[in-house]
């Protein structure tokens, strides 16, 4: 039998995942972050506006929760990598799992609504920061590099992150290349190693 602080914990997750899910899905809806109040996000899940604020301090902090789980799981995929791997297919790997998977429309939404939602964008930027820094310490252990040192780490992960902004970004602006956004990451992969010639 679990026990009741297991349960209490697992509610509590269970709530703060509702609650941006709600915060994501009704902005959505409404085509605007602004148009959806913190009140609206607590009815949606059927908890009050204290309890909203007891998990999030702002609806862009509810609608970026959403991201959190995303990038937990491809840094744990990219722990999880062989280390005689070479880390840029290491970063392949990751960045195709993303792409294929449901949560590149999460991603996708998240970004138009950030778009559309200069405090949402600033959010965003600071939480892509933070992201950015463990995947940077991942590859600089990878390598045995210092990105202080060594540019090789750092120009890894932004071009890394660059071919998956390209897939994510044409998938936003509904471009015909975004419907196989697998095959987009793998061919934005490639001209790297191509050295983009």
């Amino acid at each position: 039998m679990p026990s009741t602080s297991g349960l209490r914990e697992q509610k509590k997750s269970e709530t703060k995942l509702a609650l941006s899910r709600a915060a994501l899905e009704l902005a959505l809806d409404r085509g605007d972050l602004a148009a959806v109040t913190v009140d609206d996000i607590a009815d949606a899940v059927r908890v009050s506006a204290r309890t909203f604020r007891n998990y999030f301090t702002s609806k862009e902090d509810a609608v970026l929760f959403s991201l959190r789980g995303i990038e937990d799981h491809a840094v744990t995929l990219l722990r999880q990598r062989p280390d005689d791997e070479h880390v840029v297919d290491s970063l392949e790997a990751v960045m195709l799992d993303l792409a294929t998977s449901e949560a590149f429309s999460t991603t996708v939404a998240v970004t138009r609504l950030s778009a559309q939602n200069p405090g949402l964008a600033a959010h965003d930027a600071a939480r892509s920061d933070d992201v950015g820094t463990v995947v940077l310490t991942e590859v600089s252990r990878r390598t045995g590099l210092d990105p202080d040192v060594d540019l090789y780490p750092r120009l890894v992960c932004n071009a890394s992150y660059a071919v998956l902004a390209t897939v994510i970004q044409l998938a936003v602006s509904d471009s015909a290349l975004s419907k196989d956004p697998g095959a987009l990451v793998t061919q934005g992969f490639q001209r790297l190693r191509d050295g983009l010639a």
